[in-house]
């Protein structure tokens, strides 16, 4: 793999974006996590409208665009995975979300488009039993900038595995939610200090307009 500067990383050529289960169960007021367990649905709330921005000017910049959504049933449900919080309060939620065919395992107020990815997951981490790093490949992609919820589970996880499937990652820390902003600072803390690099959507998207700018100009203004 070609070395990359901290700004190349980010470019069209280089880079895709990854939204992590932006689903109803997990966002949606009538989520199983919201009805069921009073998951805090103000910061996925404020999130999503720029995320939905970021995602247009990805498209628009040539950017591609992979949508990870996750999936459960019992195909997949293994004894480990349906208790690995224990037999304690709170591990009742375990095997309630996004299963196969419902409402809830859905994408929340964001769709695919021709020429976007979708990739199923039934773990955590999109590259666990999916074909995630295949497709970045294959788009010859080397850097991975990571959106969705929840970012100290899912979307922690995944940039996690990307790093240590050899990409350059980075979080977009306004584009990541979780239900608590404890828990998402401090997951924007540790990805910033350990894993990769840490940035907004306004930034990207600046700089992306910047190189149509330049390319624009390249052409003549055609």
């Amino acid at each position: 793999m070609v070395r990359l500067s901290e700004n190349d990383r980010h470019l069209p050529g280089h880079a895709a974006l990854v939204v992590v289960d932006v689903q109803n169960d997990f966002c949606s007021a009538q989520g199983s996590l919201p009805t069921g367990y009073g998951f805090d649905l103000r910061f996925v709330d404020a999130m999503v409208p720029r995320l939905q921005r970021l995602i247009a000017a990805a498209r628009d910049a040539g950017i591609p665009v992979i949508f990870v959504r996750t999936v459960h049933d019992p195909s997949n449900d293994s004894p480990a995975w349906l208790g690995r919080l224990g037999d304690g309060d709170g591990t009742e939620r375990t095997g309630v979300t996004c299963r196969t065919g419902s409402w809830g395992a859905e994408f929340f107020t964001v769709t695919p488009e021709p020429g976007d990815h979708v990739v199923i997951k039934h773990r955590f981490s999109a590259f666990v039993g999916t074909n995630l790093a295949i497709t970045l490949r294959s788009l010859g992609v080397s850097s991975i900038l990571f959106t969705g919820v929840a970012t100290e589970v899912c979307v922690e996880s995944s940039l996690r595995d990307g790093v240590f499937h050899d990409f350059y990652v980075t979080l977009v820390q306004d584009c990541a939610a979780s239900y608590s902003r404890t828990a998402h600072d401090a997951s924007v803390q540790v990805v910033g200090k350990h894993f990769g690099l840490v940035a907004t959507a306004d930034e990207l998207i600046a700089r992306w307009s910047r190189v149509r700018q330049t390319q624009e100009v390249g052409n003549g203004g055609q």
